[in-house]
């Protein structure tokens, strides 16, 4: 309870910051035709701000189910690695314990610092998973930047090429000739 307490107004902070100054953005590039306005990602921008806050590089490039996947998992591996340190502290101490009142009986001293060693194990298993999880925050807001851009100018000569089309303008090429013809039908 007390990680939802920490996890909520971040992402209540992220996503207010994301929308407040989308249009302020220094590191996107604006291409402007005639009546459209084409707006691009910089994935430098979004690997940055994937270092700093894991999932804003997939916010800023509107990939918002991503972004919620990765707080989520590196959340649930904070969290983990919390508990799993927790118990692991536990367990320790109760290794120390029995090996210092204990120390002629070697099975249950063994037995202690193999439950103390599970603990340990199980905690830097959720740290290195939500490190992981990071490093991937980090490329996949790089990627996510490029096939935003990428399917933004798609979309800019899809609407180009509607346009053309409404004017009745014909282009068609062959090996032996290029084409260019007017047709309007009435």
């Amino acid at each position: 309870m007390k990680s939802m307490r920490i996890l909520l107004p971040l992402l209540i902070f992220l996503f207010s910051l994301q929308f407040c100054f989308a249009d302020d953005i220094e590191d996107s590039t604006t291409v402007t035709e005639s009546e459209k306005t084409i707006r691009l990602i910089s994935p430098i921008g979004t690997m940055v701000r994937s270092t700093f806050v894991p999932g804003w590089g997939q916010i800023h490039s509107r990939n918002y189910f991503r972004a919620s996947l990765i707080l989520l998992g590196i959340g649930s591996s904070a969290v983990g690695a919390y508990f799993a340190h927790q118990a692991f502290a536990s367990e320790y101490n109760n290794y120390v314990l029995t090996a210092s009142f204990e120390p002629d009986d070697s099975f249950t001293v063994f037995e202690s610092y193999d439950k103390a060693n599970q603990k340990y194990k199980l905690k830097m298993f959720f740290i290195y998973a939500g490190v992981g999880m990071w490093a991937y925050s980090i490329i996949d807001s790089y990627v996510s930047a490029n096939f935003y851009n990428a399917n933004s100018h798609v979309n800019s000569i899809q609407e180009d090429a509607q346009q053309i089309e409404n004017l009745g303008l014909q282009v068609g090429i062959t090996p032996s000739r290029l084409y260019l013809g007017v047709v309007k039908t009435f």
